[in-house]
Formats: structure tokens, C-alpha cells, sequence
């Protein structure tokens, strides 16, 4: 989790304060939320009726009008058509009451949400017809509902639309529809919820027929609430009617809605208390299929029929949340079997499932997965189903190539509903699969308003903080960061012990404070004493009691006294499956696993995690290591960058820790995690520059990084937590296989049926050499630069054993493993790494038998050829010497090179000439100068080379030259550093 605190010129600020005569605090917070002009803060200061829009500014609003006025003089009965959720329901309660206090013949109905669905139902339209009905008013629905409004139309019935609704590509036929979002339409504010549209419909009305404005003032505590349950934004007038309606809740004459307050224990609401405890109480009735007893209590007249009718609520809502818990272990147990999550678009389908909890149950999957996910129960005649999405992804546009499929389709621009024949529901789901979203950038930071001292915290802050109210959507709650504070008493509560509860204090002020999902951070050996740290977090007020409700936290282990051994991390967070680590991470974590799961984690984030991330590894060998084991899977989207490679493209890298050192300030802003590939080799070579720079940048910025590790000593857990880390997450699976020496790779032609090459060019080598001795169809061959299609086939020929022979590269992610028992894979030549070998081997049980088919002269010529890719200045002095500082043909001086035994082929060349180039060196039209060459000067190959033959050297070269014992040994240890 990044943490960026808003910057605002002092002289801003300044200006500010004085213009208006408030506090530079207000001031400053007010800047951030790109409030700077004068009138522009009075007025978000001090929102009016004045604020209010003209409501005969909306298109169609005198036709519907004029439509109510001569259906209120005829006495003609009107039904007030509502949605099932609060936003409809209030509404709903708004319209239908003013109709019935003014004149009108009036008559509501809310579907039922399992019965009937969303949106106008054609067999209401008939039996209101049938009674003698001739208008219909929609709210909070109705703009999708072309065939029912043509139904209506049909029968003599005149229709109007109020909704606030994503308008589609055709209208319904209505005699007039009013919704801001309608193209062309001048009403100047956009955000109105689905009761803010009614709601104006009401003063315009009101306006007609000879009302003060103030009038219908007495409907915004309902049009408040709908307002901030549909979570649309808060500012403009969104911002009045909510204040407004806010202050009218606390005096509410509405029994019903004041005995809820009672029940839930809250005197003054304000907007949170609204969006997360009154309205999911309200909303649980139309869930399960019940919103008729919300509208009621909203209605109702007597306190004891509100009691009874409360009590209802909480009955549904706890019902509620079973069937909500029910429905969701389906799904992700359904996405998981399935790999899902592997699409860009995630379907899940069940059988009469309750459709009444698919949009919450979307919601939380779409969290769990950062992904759209659909969500859909399964009838006897057709499909009905809720769809979200994260805030970067529009849903109504991603789905739009499907409109076809859709017999009903209607939501905002992260939330959706629909339904489908069940005929072409498969076909549907088949179509979402291929469906591919391009990956928007993202970054999981909290913007911080500003710092704090806990001396600053009081009543007085609190007071000025209540000046920005209401908070929500489009009016954030103001982030503060305290540093250096003093934590005392931290306890662990929840499911998995997953909260925290803490006291904060600077010795003289003492605060409580709740930091939700932050239990991991403490361990049992902090539980009895008092810690330091830095943590952003927004003030609670509860009566006259201030806490702080932690957002994110950062102990300083070193600050707090701890010694080594306490504090060495237990596991946390062993109770989650580790894709639900996954999906929230926020820096800090350290993985301690196998490389089958390493692998996985990678995977993951690439196909999963939409922010940039950065993978640093001690070296080139170990980077393109990893970096090749995912090339099976998604070699569309990561970077490798290095010395050679310096251009980020993609939403993944892996780099060397020279390159990204040497870039860290550019990479720290552009990448929102970066994750310390192989901890255990950092910590090998702690001593050199580069990687002693990169350490000290971790610690610096330890909510920036994460880290993984394959090999794990013990002495490795303290060097985590001296650089930030905790460990999040151990897996030790051994693997299974034997190892045996063999004098070369022509004596298992025969025995062995898949040959691995670390170097692309020996494989091709060896396939010459046996293509005219086997059958073309009992060979296969992986490489890394497969195009998806072809390793798929090879895949799939392996899984179904249709080949005798496979010729394959190492790190590909296990591909050998696939095959069965007691299979026989030749190593064909020297890997640059253990971990090569050990991407081979099986890790679920079954064995493979290893052969090394490579001695001490081959360790030796690998290591030689290493060197080339890494030219020294030594080597390249001896170069300038020959050539005499000259300019000379490019591919000559090649070729020269080649001849005189400097460069075992030409593909060296290219590596030579761009460290050439760092030096001085001038290439121009086919030509090379060297006389500007100057060994003096700073070359990033170089750098890397000291660490990618010191690894080979120190490391891999040693375990290659005690053989098969030495090997085996250090691949099934997992607290040997290879």
C-alpha cells in the first residue's frame, strides 16, 4: 500500500485562510479537494436551497407535469412504480405520499425481487389497466423497460420515467422521461440518485401548484437516505439535500424511521452511519423479497406497528447474511475448480441461487478477485443475474458487444442487473470467456490529507472536520498520518484474528484505536508490551469520545526494543488461502516458499493484480529464471529489463537489482509494488554496492516492497524483519527425483525421453543431430518464444503422452514434471543456476530420475561463456590494444573478434558493442570508433557482471562440482542457498 500525502503551497493556503477567516487546517483541507476559488468554498462551506437546480431544467419535466395535473383534475388513479432497493423505495414513499397530500389518486408498487425482477413488469402494467389505470410514474427504474412502456402505450396507459440509470441505446416510448443522464439533456448536475430524481419532479410540482419550496423540504431526511445508499456523489446539490436531510433525520417525525435509529443506537446520523448500518438494514427486506415491509416502515403512521415492523428488519438481515454466506462459499469454490479467475470477466452460475444476494455477493467477489464478475442464478425459464466491477473497468461499456444476449439489462457504470433465456445462457458465458478487458494502470495507495500530532487531535479538530460533512462519494473523509507514535495494548480479534485493537498515545494523550484486516501486523510477542509506528487513519466520534479508526499501519521493530528472537515472525495469516493473501496485498509481506508456489504467487499478480509491479532479483541468471517460468503463461505482458533491456512496457517487470538501483527513483514512482525476488541470495551478497543500495532503499520504503524466497535459513527471518518484512506465508514441499551421473548425453539417447537445455542454442544444436535419427512425429520441442497456441499443443501432447521424445529449455514451471512415474530427463547441458534443475522436479509425489550429463571441462567452458555475455574492462583493454583505438567496420570487428578467440561466436558481438558504447564508443552508419572509449567511465554490464559471475562462481560452479551427492543435497534442503 503507497502512501502519498497531498503536498499544498503554504502560500495557498495562507491566501486561503485569510480570504475566509478559517484555520489553516481547514484551509488546506478544503485544497485538496480542489476547492480553491472563493465563492466555489463558500458555497461547499454553507450548501442552500439555493444550491438547488431550476427541476424544469430537465428534459420532459413540463410534459410530466402537465401529464399529473390533468390526471389529479380528472381523478384519474396514478401508480407510482418503484425499485426494490432503499434508493427506490424512498422514492417511492417521496412521490407517492406528496401525490396522495396534494390532490392526487395514488397508489404504489414495489416488485418482488425473487417473483418478478428488476424494472417494469408487463403483468402489472395489465392488472393496473384492468383497474381502471391510466398512468404510470417509474422511479428509480423504467429507462430500460421498452417492451412493458409499448405494452402500456398498447392498452391506453400514458407513462413517465423517473430514473437516474445509465440511459441504452433505444428509449422506451413514454410520454416523457425524465433522467439527467439522457443525452443532450442542459440539467446541469448529472449524480442525482433515483429519489434526487424524484424528488424534483415533486418541487416542480409543487412549484405548479402554488407551493413555497420549503414545502417539500419535509421529504429530504427520505431523500437523503436513498441519496447516500445509492453511494452517488455528494457534492452540488447532492451536498444540500443530504446536510439538509441529515439534520431533518435527527428530529424525523416518521415513527418508522426513528424507532431504526433507536434500535441501531444512533442519536445524530450522519452520512456513514446511513451508508453502512440504516440502509443494510433496509435493503435486507428487498433481498429477500420483502421490500414492501421497508416501504412500510418508512410509511407507517404508528410507533407500535414500527417496533414490530423493525424487528421484521433484523430477522431478514440476519437471513440476509446465511444465505449471502451460503451463496458466496459456492461461488468461490466454483471459481476456484474452474480456474475462473484466469478469465477477464469472471461468470459464476447456480441454481436458484437467492437473487436477492447476487449483487453483494459480486460485489465481495469482485474484491476477493479485482476482476468484473458476474454473478447469476439459474431458474426454470431464464437467468437473472448482478454484475460489479472495480472502479477503473465501466461495465456498461464492457458489456455492451453483449447487449444481444440480454432480455433485460440496466445499472451504473460499476454495477449491473440482467436477465437472459436460459436457451443461450451457455453461449453467453462462452462469449465472456474469449472477451479480453485491456488492463487499465492502477495503484493501491491511500492519499493522506496531512500529518498530525496527537496533541492536535480534540473537539475543536473535530468541530472543523463536521464543516467538510457529508462525507462520501466524491467527498472522501479527510486521511491523517501520525508518526512515531507509541502503541500500547495491541489485541487481535475476528475471524482469524484478523483486527486490530490498540491504544496510541504520546504520553500525555492516550487514543483508542481500530484498525480492520490489521492483525497480522502483531505478533504474540507484542501483545504484552508497547510497540512504535507510523499510521494513517481517519477520527471516529463516538457521544463525546474521539478514536481513531486505523487505514494502514508500519511498526518500527527496531524502535520498539524487540530482541532478535521476539522478533522473529510467526506465520501470519496461516488460516487464509494464500490467493486471499494475494488479493490484499499491501507491502511488507515475505513468502517462504517452494518454486512451484513462487511461480504461483507471480502468476497470479500477472493475471490478477492490476497495479504495476516490479520483480528484483540479486542477478541476471535468477531474473531470467523467473522471468522464463512465466513466459508459459503470459508472455504477452512482462517487461525484462536489465542493462541491455531498459525500456518498461508492461504492467510486470523483472529487473536486476543493478538496473533497478540505478533507476530507483523513476521505478519507485512508476511501479505501486515491488517484490525482492530470492530474499536469500540478497542477503549472499549483501556486500556489494548495488545490492547494499537496494536493501537500504527497502527499509527506507517498507510498505513499497514485498519479498519471496525459495531458500529460507533461519538466520534469513531475522534479515526480513530488519528490513521491514513479516512473514505472511510458508510452504516447504520437498521435491521427489533421483539424480545420476552419466559420462555424457549419447549414452541415455535411448533411455532418457525428455532432454532440458539451459542454452537455446545447444538445444537446437542437439535437435540437428537426432532430427534425422527419430521420427518427426514421436519429437516435440518447447522453447520460450513458442507463439500460446503452439505450447498449448505441446502441452496438450504431453499430457496425452503422444510423443516419444521431448526436447525442452529449462524454467519453464514444471513441464518435465508432467511426466509420469520413473520418466528419465537428461540435463544436456551446465544450468547457470540450481534452480534450473530443481523447475524440472516434481513437488506433488510422483518422481522423475535425473541424469547430469555434463563434467568439470563443461562447468568450465559454461563459465567462460558467462564471462563473454559479462566483458570486464581488463578484457575489453586487451581489445583496444589490437584494434589501436581505430574506427573499423562493425561486422569486421566482429568477425576479427571471433577469429582470434575473443568471442566464441558473433551473437557475443552485440552484448560487446553495447558495453563499447557505455564506455564511449561511437557506432555510426555500419562503423565503430573506439578512440573515445574510456575504461574510466561507469558501465551497468559490467556491474552486473561482478554479481552474475560472482553467483556462478561462489555458488552454482560449487554445488555443479561435488555432483550428483553435493546437488541432490542442496536441491532438497530448503535452507541451502543455491
Amino acid at each position: 500500500m503507497r502512501w502519498i500525502v497531498k503536498h499544498v503551497p503554504q502560500e495557498q493556503v495562507d491566501l486561503l485562510s485569510q480570504q475566509l477567516g478559517i484555520s489553516e487546517f481547514l484551509a488546506k483541507l478544503l485544497i485538496n479537494r480542489g476547492l480553491t476559488d472563493h465563492e466555489q468554498v463558500i458555497r461547499f462551506l454553507n450548501p442552500t436551497k439555493q444550491d438547488l437546480h431550476d427541476p424544469n431544467l430537465l428534459l420532459d419535466m413540463d410534459k410530466a407535469c402537465e401529464l399529473l395535473l390533468h390526471a389529479r383534475e380528472q381523478k384519474f388513479p396514478v401508480l407510482v412504480y418503484g425499485d426494490y432497493d432503499v434508493d427506490g423505495i424512498t422514492g417511492t414513499a417521496v412521490l407517492e405520499e406528496f401525490l396522495l397530500s396534494n390532490g392526487w389518486l395514488a397508489f404504489h408498487y414495489i416488485p418482488k425481487r425473487l417473483d418478478e425482477g428488476y424494472g417494469v413488469q408487463p403483468e402489472v402494467v395489465k392488472q393496473f389497466v384492468q383497474s381502471g389505470g391510466r398512468l404510470i410514474i417509474t422511479v428509480d427504474c423504467g429507462i430500460t423497460a421498452v417492451e412493458s412502456v409499448n405494452l402500456a402505450n398498447s392498452l391506453g396507459c400514458k407513462v413517465i420515467i423517473t430514473d437516474h440509470h445509465e440511459v441504452g441505446p433505444v428509449l422506451p416510448a413514454a410520454e416523457a422521461i425524465i433522467n439527467p443522464k439522457r443525452p443532450n439533456d442542459p440539467y446541469p448536475f448529472k449524480d442525482l440518485a433515483g429519489t434526487g430524481v424524484a424528488f424534483k419532479l415533486v418541487c416542480a410540482l409543487a412549484e405548479r401548484l402554488g407551493l413555497p419550496l420549503e414545502y417539500v423540504f419535509e421529504y429530504l431526511d427520505l431523500v437523503a437516505l436513498g441519496t447516500v445508499a445509492d453511494m452517488v456523489k455528494l457534492i452540488d446539490e447532492n451536498r444540500f439535500i443530504v446536510k439538509k436531510g441529515l439534520e431533518m433525520m435527527k428530529k424525523t417525525k416518521r415513527p418508522g424511521l426513528d424507532v431504526l435509529l433507536f434500535r441501531l443506537g444512533i442519536d445524530e446520523p450522519d452520512s456513514r452511519d446511513i451508508g453502512y448500518r440504516v440502509a443494510p438494514k433496509l435493503n435486507a427486506a428487498g433481498r429477500l423479497d420483502y421490500a414492501e415491509d421497508a416501504y412500510r416502515l418508512l410509511a407507517v403512521k404508528d410507533r407500535q406497528t414500527a417496533m414490530d415492523l423493525v424487528n421484521l428488519l433484523f430477522e431478514y438481515n440476519t437471513a440476509r447474511q446465511e444465505i449471502e454466506s451460503e451463496i458466496y462459499s459456492m461461488a468461490v469454490e466454483q471459481i476456484e475448480e474452474l480456474e475462473l479467475h484466469k478469465n477477464s470477466i469472471i461468470a459464476v452460475c447456480g441454481e436458484n441461487w437467492h437473487v436477492g444476494v447476487l449483487g453483494i455477493v459480486a460485489t465481495k467477489l469482485c474484491q476477493r478477485y479485482g476482476k468484473p464478475v458476474l454473478v447469476i442464478s439459474v431458474g426454470e425459464d431464464e437467468a437473472r443475474g448482478s454484475a460489479r466491477s472495480p472502479e477503473n473497468i465501466n461495465l456498461i461499456e464492457i458489456l455492451q458487444p453483449f447487449s444481444s444476449y440480454f432480455k433485460e439489462f440496466g445499472g451504473h457504470p460499476f454495477a449491473v442487473g440482467f436477465t437472459i433465456d436460459l436457451s443461450i445462457l451457455d453461449s453467453f458465458i462462452e462469449s465472456l470467456k474469449d472477451y479480453q478487458i485491456p488492463i487499465a494502470e492502477s495503484s493501491d495507495t491511500i492519499e493522506i490529507d496531512c500529518e498530525v500530532d496527537l496533541s492536535q487531535i480534540d473537539q475543536n479538530l473535530v468541530e472543523q472536520l463536521k464543516i467538510l460533512e457529508p462525507f462520501g462519494n466524491g467527498n472522501p473523509e479527510p486521511v491523517f498520518i501520525l508518526k512515531n507514535a507509541v502503541i500500547e495494548n495491541p489485541k487481535t480479534f475476528g475471524q482469524g484474528e484478523s483486527n486490530a485493537k490498540f491504544f496510541v498515545t504520546d504520553g500525555v494523550k492516550k487514543f483508542e484505536a481500530l484498525g480492520f484486516g490489521l492483525g497480522h501486523l502483531f505478533e504474540k510477542s507484542h501483545l504484552n508490551g508497547s510497540l512504535k509506528g507510523d499510521l494513517v487513519f481517519t477520527i471516529k466520534k463516538n457521544g463525546e469520545q474521539l478514536s481513531l479508526n486505523v487505514l494502514d499501519l508500519v511498526l518500527d521493530l527496531q524502535e520498539s526494543g524487540l530482541t532478535k528472537q521476539n522478533k522473529r515472525p510467526s506465520i501470519s495469516h496461516k488460516w487464509l488461502q494464500l490467493e486471499e493473501i494475494l488479493a490484499n496485498l499491501k507491502g511488507r509481506e515475505f513468502f517462504a516458499v517452494d518454486i512451484r508456489t513462487r511461480n504461483f504467487i507471480y502468476k497470479w499478480l500477472a493475471e490478477n493484480d492490476k497495479r504495476k509491479i516490479m520483480i528484483v532479483s540479486p542477478n541476471n541468471i535468477i531474473a531470467l529464471q523467473t522471468y522464463q517460468s512465466l513466459l508459459r503463461y503470459v508472455d504477452s505482458t512482462l517487461d525484462f529489463l536489465n542493462s541491455l533491456n531498459k525500456v518498461p512496457s508492461q504492467r510486470m517487470g523483472f529487473s536486476t537489482v543493478v538496473y533497478f538501483v540505478e533507476q530507483f527513483e523513476k521505478f519507485l514512482q512508476m511501479y505501486d509494488l515491488v517484490i525482492v525476488n530470492e530474499l536469500a541470495l540478497f542477503k549472499t551478497f549483501s556486500k556489494n554496492q548495488y545490492v547494499s543500495k537496494f536493501l537500504q532503499l527497502v527499509k527506507d520504503n517498507p510498505t513499497k516492497f514485498a519479498a519471496v524466497s525459495v531458500k529460507f535459513s533461519e538466520d534469513l527471518y531475522d534479515f526480513a524483519v530488519d528490513l521491514g518484512f513479516y512473514l505472511t506465508y510458508q510452504r516447504i514441499i520437498k521435491p521427489t527425483f533421483g539424480l545420476v551421473e552419466v559420462p555424457s548425453l549419447e549414452t541415455v539417447l535411448d533411455e532418457a525421453c525428455c532432454f532440458l537445455f539451459s542454452s537455446k542454442s545447444k538445444l537446437a544444436d542437439f535437435y540437428k543431430k537426432v532430427s534425422h535419427v527419430w521420427k518427426a512425429s514421436d519429437l516435440i520441442v518447447y522453447t520460450h518464444n513458442l507463439k500460446p497456441q503452439q505450447k498449448a499443443l505441446v502441452l496438450n501432447q504431453i499430457k496425452k503422452r503422444k510423443f516419444k521424445k521431448l526436447l525442452c529449455v529449462t524454467n519453464t514451471d514444471g513441464i518435465p514434471a508432467m511426466l509420469w512415474q520413473d520418466a528419465e530427463i537428461a540435463i544436456g547441458d551446465v544450468p547457470l543456476s540450481l534452480f534450473e534443475i530443481m523447475d524440472s522436479l516434481s513437488f506433488d509425489g510422483s518422481s522423475q530420475i535425473v541424469d547430469l550429463c555434463f563434467d568439470l571441462k563443461d562447468v568450465e567452458i559454461r563459465e567462460q561463456e558467462l564471462k563473454e555475455l559479462f566483458p570486464t574492462k581488463e578484457y575489453i583493454g586487451q581489445i583496444l590494444k589490437m584494434f589501436k583505438n581505430e574506427e573499423i567496420d562493425e561486422n569486421k570487428f566482429i568477425e576479427t573478434l571471433v577469429e582470434n578467440n575473443f568471442l566464441k561466436n558473433s551473437a557475443y558481438g552485440k552484448v560487446l558493442i553495447s558495453v563499447m558504447k557505455e564506455l564511449g564508443a561511437v557506432v555510426k552508419d555500419g562503423k565503430i570508433d573506439l578512440s573515445k572509449v574510456d575504461l574510466s567511465k561507469h558501465s551497468l554490464r559490467m556491474a552486473e557482471g561482478q554479481l552474475d559471475t560472482a553467483y556462478f562462481e561462489s555458488v552454482t560452479k560449487w554445488y555443479l562440482l561435488q555432483k550428483a551427492k553435493g546437488i541432490c543435497k542442496a536441491l532438497m534442503n530448503p535452507k541451502v542457498v543455491i
